[in-house]
């Protein structure tokens, strides 16, 4: 299977992961079922107003704005994140770029699943922190991220536009800036038919928000419009607040645990689109209900009978939410259903009057009928977009009044091309009466096929089923997955990005979507007190665990056998392997600069390369080792070879493996070294693992498999290939290092790249182990935040360096410097220091300084390649007794020196790190293995 017929992702994947993996989260658009459910059905009733809040990333969203609107109020919300977070770090797991952005985007659905808030993006690429808007727009097409924007608003049609920054430098982060300039530019953008015309051909309106306003995280209220989010909600048993931090706390892959302080919490607003004396609500002055958007939307011709339609549906709204008893759901249904007709009615009034005027009808109407109204291109059209939502809002009380449930199951959760599958569509009448059930049918992709299980049922249902209360009915499809089916993934990932933009398809429904919708889905048709109430439902396979009971996960179309290749970027030490006395001949000398005498414990073991340090012998640094998994999904049992296509010359033990699959779910994992030419010159050389079955399908595709148990487990994929990079790069032999785990760390996989088994020290092993038995310890990124019992042992680590011991310490966070956990003080200020372009220019402050010269000489050449950034967490300050190393900046910038410090401690070293080699080594970058290797050879000579 070729990778290019699905589309390159450019993503640096881990492995498919088929072991157990953790029991997933529920699905469902909310979280609020049975009387909690219904009730704020309810209140989204007659409630027309509609806010878009504008950010730039996940969990920059102020949720609390979202919780008491959508919850509270009932009002239509929406957020708007111009990115995925792509460039974020990763507190739960390893993945990074496009996967930590599928990660974060799930995060923020689980969010909006708690706060009620819908979730949209923009084509963006967080390719990291930027210092300001220009940046960011180096890096975004303005005016293309602008028609992203725009989209959104014409597609959402907000009353109301909240930006969370201000679009200035006190926003801090470039893209925040970017964000607060974006929202108030598509503000007026978007009302403007000359602005974006393609949009306009592809069905949007123009449309103009009525007010756009800044929420102030922060500072006084005094002068602003005020939001109370801290009062109780008697249906939800919190605060609007108190869940908008719940709803905050999914974020868990950015550390955003927050606490649920009950209380008032009022939320300021800043009005930016006009100075005006200050507001009561964010809505004075806008019409909230049906009947008030009719009076000036609805064309004079039929504009009474519409408004008392329009009235009487609002009257109706206000006696459904007073009458309701959460015992007593079933006596709501009647005026429900009496409710759904009011609508009708106005809408065959106003499709009506569009007939008998032709097309142009009703765009006489005023357009802006009041001051600070919104701009309506087309009346009549901006109206039915009204009712068709407030439709389907009372379609979802109806149903849940009414206790109609509507369940899709499938057979399978991972299907292949050509494969078959049962679904299974259930309808349960669990109310207390009767409805009759006129549909229940599958929707599948164009190509799907779906054949009944009892192709009579069809028709019984067309002509009218009745359903008891109680009861139920069923009916059941085969299912067969077409041949050339492409494997389910994200679908801003299918094509390769255009820089750090993502490329969507064709398709305009999906742009600006989170994600495509469910691929297998059911719809059901019932009428209920002769109101016509349509269902639909995403199909989902149903599991029981032993321990925790049912549970669901998505149908996903899958590779018939998946094959991933590790690792996706191998270094080749090139070159000579030994490092000469000439490099390490003062050796004395280096090891009186860094405070690395040796110590009794380790003097005999490392007299033998006293004098001179030597790289990876011969024959082991030209073996390179591979790791390929086979996933194997198809139902009947495959058979085939398994082999490394490699640059000409290159030999792979073995050469070829035989495989055979019996069942669907097996897990192959399978070895083979490879070995290069012995004159390979320095560069890239491709390799790639292909599986080719006996009837000649060849499979050279893999996926990374992101799966939490607090978000939608979603599949990455990429081709089974890899590129071996022949770098320069020597550390001594027989360097025993240990390494102290951090967040989102890969470091250990990268230094077996360079033949060193890093032994990681889990909480047992750190409080008993003998340290002494390592030439180095290396301390994770935010190791600090993350592992409880660090600061516990941080004193046995520095009894360590004193005894001769080498410990490098990367990035961590404020914690770490507020915590004194650094020999002698230092300090990391806040905001902290950072040099964010990665191409920005470096300056070696102590050139012949061991960490820059041996056993790898540094140069300007060892900075080049660098990926999103130079580093973070820059001490701003530190003790005398710190050797700065390196110099750089941001461009404009004053010179940052904290990115490598060194200090002798006792008889040891001690090196603290802001540069990003936890983004760089996985990434193969060249110089950061020179440099990393440098730093643990300041271990090798105690």
């Amino acid at each position: 299977m070729n990778i290019e017929r699905f589309a390159r992702t450019g993503l640096v994947l881990a492995a498919l992961v088929a072991a157990s993996t953790p029991l997933p989260a529920q699905t469902p658009a909310t979280e609020y079922d049975g009387a909690a459910g219904l009730g704020l059905a309810l209140r989204r009733l007659g409630a027309t107003q509609r806010v878009l809040m504008i950010a730039a990333h996940p969990d920059d969203e102020n949720t609390a704005v979202l919780s008491t609107l959508a919850l509270g109020r009932g009002a239509d919300v929406a957020y708007l994140s111009l990115t995925r977070g792509d460039g974020g770090q990763n507190g739960i797991g390893p993945e990074l770029g496009e996967a930590i952005g599928v990660i974060r985007s799930e995060e923020l659905l689980a969010a909006r699943r708690l706060d009620g808030a819908r979730q949209f993006f923009t084509r963006a690429y967080d390719y990291g922190f930027s210092k300001s808007a220009d940046e960011a727009f180096r890096h975004w097409p303005k005016d293309s991220v602008l028609a992203d924007v725009v989209a959104v608003i014409r597609r959402f049609r907000p009353d109301v536009i909240v930006a969370v920054f201000s679009g200035t430098p006190r926003d801090g982060h470039g893209q925040h800036q970017a964000s607060g300039i974006l929202a108030r530019e598509a503000f007026a953008a978007a009302g403007d038919p000359s602005r974006f015309p393609e949009q306009l051909a592809q069905g949007l309106r123009p449309h103009r928000p009525a007010k756009l306003y800044q929420s102030l995280w922060r500072g006084t209220t005094e002068g602003a419009t005020l939001l109370e989010a801290g009062t109780y909600d008697p249906l939800l048993g919190r605060s609007h607040y108190q869940i908008a931090m719940a709803s905050r706390s999914r974020h868990r892959s950015q550390d955003m645990g927050q606490a649920q302080p009950p209380g008032p919490r009022p939320i300021a607003f800043q009005r930016v689109d006009a100075t005006v004396p200050v507001e009561s609500s964010i809505f004075a002055g806008i019409d909230t209900t049906l009947a008030q958007r009719a009076r000036t939307l609805a064309p004079e011709s039929v504009r009474r009978e519409v408004v008392e339609a329009l009235e009487a549906y609002d009257a109706a709204a206000l006696a459904l939410r007073a009458g309701f008893n959460a015992l007593a759901p079933d006596a709501l249904v009647p005026e429900l259903a009496r409710a759904l007709g009011h609508l009708d009615r106005a809408e065959a009034r106003l499709a009506a009057a569009t007939a008998a005027a032709g097309a142009g009808a009703g765009t006489a109407a005023t357009a802006n009928a009041r001051a600070g109204s919104a701009f309506v291109a087309d009346p009549v059209a901006e109206l039915r977009f009204h009712i068709a939502a407030e439709r389907a809002d009372l379609h979802d009380a109806l149903a849940r009044a009414a206790g109609i449930v509507f369940d899709v199951v499938a057979s399978d959760e991972r299907v292949v091309p050509g494969q078959v599958f049962e679904l299974e569509l259930t309808l349960w009448n669990g109310g207390a009466r009767s409805v009759t059930v006129t549909a229940l049918e599958p929707v599948l992709p164009a190509g799907w096929e779906a054949v009944p299980a009892d192709p009579a049922a069809g028709d019984r249902l067309a002509a009218g089923t009745p359903l008891a209360p109680g009861a139920l009915v069923t009916r059941a499809f085969r299912v067969r997955v077409p041949a050339d089916a492409p494997p389910s993934m994200p679908y801003y990932l299918r094509a390769p990005r255009d820089g750090d933009f993502f490329r969507w398809p064709d398709d305009p429904t999906l742009r600006g979507l989170p994600f495509e919708p469910a691929s297998t889905r059911a719809t059901a048709r019932v009428e209920v007190e002769g109101a016509a109430l349509p269902l639909e439902g995403e199909a989902l396979f149903r599991a029981v665990s032993s321990t925790d009971g049912e549970y669901r996960r998505p149908v996903r179309v899958v590779p018939a056998v998946a094959v991933t290749l590790e690792p996706q970027v191998a270094i080749l030490p090139a070159g000579t392997t030994e490092v000469g006395t000439a490099n390490a001949g003062n050796g004395a000398a280096k090891a009186a600069a860094t405070g690395t005498s040796a110590r009794s414990a380790g003097a005999s073991r490392r007299a033998a390369t006293a004098d001179g340090a030597r790289g990876p012998s011969a024959t082991a640094a030209r073996r390179l080792h591979f790791t390929v998994r086979l996933t194997h999904e198809a139902p009947e049992a495959t058979a085939g070879t398994l082999r490394l296509e490699l640059p000409p010359g290159w030999r792979a033990e073995p050469e070829a493996i035989p495989v055979r699959f019996a069942e669907p779910g097996e897990h192959r994992v399978f070895e083979f070294a490879v070995t290069p030419p012995d004159a390979t010159p320095a560069g890239d050389f491709p390799v790639r693992a292909v599986f080719t079955a006996e009837n000649g399908a060849r499979y050279d595709l893999g996926a990374q498999v992101v799966d939490y148990p607090h978000i939608r487990p979603r599949a990455l994929y990429r081709d089974a290939a890899a590129t071996v990079r022949a770098v320069d790069v020597r550390v001594p032999a027989g360097l025993r290092v240990a390494y102290i785990m951090g967040a989102g760390d890969l470091v250990p996989d990268a230094l077996a790249q360079l033949g060193i088994h890093a032994e990681l020290l889990d909480p047992a092993a750190l409080a008993a182990a003998d340290l002494d038995a390592y030439d180095v310890i290396v301390v994770g990124i935010r190791a600090y935040e993350h592992r409880n019992d660090l600061a516990g042992q941080n004193r046995r680590l520095l009894e360590y360096v004193e005894r001769g011991g080498t410990l490098i310490v990367q990035y961590n966070q404020y914690r770490f410097s507020q915590g004194g956990f650094a020999p002698y003080p230092l300090e990391i200020a806040r905001p902290h220091d950072r040099v964010t372009d990665e191409e920005a220019p470096v300056r070696l402050l102590e050139p012949d300084h061991p960490a820059l010269s041996w056993p790898n000489r540094i140069g300007p050449a060892d900075f080049e390649g660098w990926i999103q950034e130079r580093g973070l967490y820059f001490p701003r300050t530190w003790d005398e007794r710190y050797t700065p190393l390196l110099e750089m900046a941001d461009p404009g910038e004053e010179p940052l020196r904290g990115g490598l410090i060194v200090a002798r401690y006792g008889k040891g070293t001690y090196v603290y790190t802001g540069l990003a080699f936890f983004r760089q080594l996985p990434a193969g970058v060249p110089g950061a293995y020179r440099l990393f290797a440098n730093l643990l050879s300041l271990g090798a000579r105690r």
